[in-house]
C-alpha cells in the first residue's frame, strides 16, 4: 500500500508494535488486526490462518456481525461478512461453525432474491450441520427455506416453514428470542398475502407480545407496521395509523431510513384509502426520496405505483401516467411479478378514469389474472368487483355478473366464521 509503520499504525498502534508484528514476534488482538486490516483495504480473513484460536474467533465474530446486518435488511453487507467468515471456517475442525457461515450467507442472497445460490448454500449448511449433530441450525434453515419459499410465492409452502422453524425455535430455546417474533411474524406475512387479514393481525399480536419481552425496537417496528396494513385492509383506519405512525417513530429513533421510507409509504396508502389525497402524496413523496437515497428500487416502485393511484384521485392523470410507466420499467427489471399485477390494476383506474373503456378492461383482466396466479385472493376480489362496477355503469350487466359473482365468493370463502 506504499505506507511506512508509522502511517499505518496512526495514533493507535506504535510503530515499534508495527515492527513486532512483522517479524513475527509479536501478535495483534483481533481488534488492532481488524483496525490494520482496514487501513490496508483487507478482509481480516485475509491475515489469517485456518485452525488457529484467532481463526476461530475471527470467524466468529464475523458471524455475529452478519446476522446484525441481516437484521438491519443490509443483505449486501451481510453478505459479504459470511463471505469472509466461511474463506475461514470452510474445511476447518468446526463443522458447526461452517455450517452457519453457510446458512448466514443464504439468509443474506434469500434477501437478496438470489434465490439459486441461496438453496446451494442452505443444502451445504443443513448437511455440515447433519455432519455435527448440531440440530439447532434447523430453525435457521427453516426460516431460509421460507423464505425463498414466500418471494416466490408459494405462499403454503413459507408458511409450512414458518410454522416448522418456530416449533424448533421454541424446543431448542434459542438465544434470540426476538428470532421468535420474527418467525411469528412471517407467518403473519404469508395469511396476510393470501388475503386473510383477520389471521394475520392475530399472528402479528403474537409477535407482538414475544418481541415486548425482549426490548428489540427494530423488530417491534416491523411488526407494528404490518398490524397497520392488517388493520387498513379491515378498514379500520384509526387503528393502522396508530400502529403505523408507531412504527415511524420507532425507526426515526433507530435512524434506520429505509424502513422509515416503508412505513411512510404505507401511512400514505392508508391515508388514500381514507380520502385524504393530499396528506397521502406527502407521504408517498418522503418514502421515495428515502428510496432514492437507499438504493431499494423495488420498494421504490411500490411507491411509484402508489403515488400513480394518489394522482388519479386528484385528476392528475398524465402525472399518473408517467409515474405508473417508470414503476413498470423497475418492476420489469426486477421481474417483480406481484408489483407487476398492482400496477395493472392502477392503470384500469387510470383509463376508466379518462374514458378509454376497453383498455380499462384489459388491464383489469390482466391484474385479475396477476392476482390469481399470485393467490392473493383480497386483491382478486377488488378487481373483480372494480372491473364489474365498470361493465354496469356501461350497460354491460352480463359480463358483469360472473365478475360481481366471483367477488362476492372470494369475500365469503375469507369472512371468519
Amino acid at each position: 500500500m506504499g505506507l511506512t509503520q508509522t502511517q499505518l499504525g496512526g495514533t493507535d498502534v506504535s510503530k515499534a508494535f508495527i515492527s513486532l508484528i512483522e517479524k513475527g514476534r509479536a501478535k495483534p488482538s483481533l481488534d488492532t488486526l481488524g483496525l490494520l486490516a482496514g487501513r490496508l483495504q483487507r478482509p481480516v480473513g485475509y491475515f489469517l490462518e485456518r485452525g488457529t484460536t484467532l481463526g476461530a474467533k475471527a470467524v466468529r465474530v464475523t458471524v455475529a456481525a452478519g446476522w446484525v446486518k441481516v437484521k438491519q435488511g443490509d443483505y449486501t453487507g451481510a453478505a459479504e461478512a459470511f463471505n469472509e467468515a466461511l474463506a475461514l471456517a470452510a474445511g476447518g475442525d468446526d463443522p458447526a461453525l461452517e455450517a452457519e457461515c453457510c446458512i448466514g450467507l443464504a439468509t443474506a442472497l434469500a434477501g437478496l432474491r438470489q434465490h439459486d445460490l441461496a438453496r446451494r448454500n442452505v443444502e451445504r449448511g443443513r448437511d455440515l450441520a447433519e455432519t455435527s449433530g448440531a440440530s439447532h441450525h434447523l430453525v435457521r434453515i427453516h426460516h431460509v427455506l421460507g423464505m425463498i419459499a414466500y418471494q416466490e410465492r408459494r405462499l403454503l409452502e413459507a408458511r409450512g416453514h414458518f410454522a416448522e422453524a418456530y416449533r424448533r425455535f421454541e424446543e431448542f430455546d434459542h438465544p434470540d428470542r426476538g428470532f421468535g417474533g420474527i418467525l411469528l411474524y412471517n407467518i403473519g406475512n404469508t395469511h396476510m398475502e393470501m388475503g386473510d387479514h383477520v389471521e394475520a393481525a392475530r399472528w402479528y399480536e403474537r409477535a407482538m407480545a414475544l418481541l415486548e419481552s425482549t426490548g428489540d425496537m427494530h423488530r417491534l417496528g416491523l411488526v407494528h407496521v404490518q398490524l397497520g396494513v392488517a388493520e387498513r385492509e379491515r378498514g379500520h383506519y384509526d387503528a393502522a395509523l396508530a400502529h403505523l405512525n408507531r412504527a415511524e417513530h420507532v425507526f426515526e429513533v433507530l435512524e434506520d431510513r429505509r424502513l422509515l421510507g416503508w412505513a411512510h409509504n404505507s401511512i400514505g396508502i392508508t391515508l388514500l384509502a381514507e380520502g385524504k389525497v393530499d396528506d397521502a402524496i406527502a407521504h408517498i413523496e418522503a418514502s421515495l426520496r428515502i428510496k432514492a437515497e437507499t438504493g431499494d428500487d423495488p420498494g421504490r416502485a411500490r411507491s411509484l405505483t402508489e403515488l400513480g393511484r394518489a394522482m388519479i384521485a386528484k385528476g392528475e392523470f398524465a402525472s399518473a401516467d408517467a409515474l405508473l410507466d417508470e414503476a413498470e420499467r423497475l418492476t420489469d427489471r426486477f421481474k417483480d411479478v406481484t408489483e407487476g399485477a398492482r400496477i395493472q390494476a392502477a392503470r384500469a383506474q387510470l383509463r376508466a378514469a379518462t374514458g378509454r373503456i376497453p383498455e380499462a378492461i384489459r388491464c383489469y383482466k390482466r391484474a385479475i389474472d396477476g392476482f390469481t396466479a399470485l393467490g392473493m385472493k383480497a386483491d382478486v376480489a377488488n378487481a373483480c368487483n372494480a372491473l364489474g362496477d365498470l361493465l354496469l355503469k356501461h350497460g354491460r350487466a352480463s359480463q358483469a355478473a360472473p365478475y360481481l359473482s366471483r367477488a362476492l365468493e372470494v369475500l365469503r370463502a375469507d369472512s371468519p366464521r
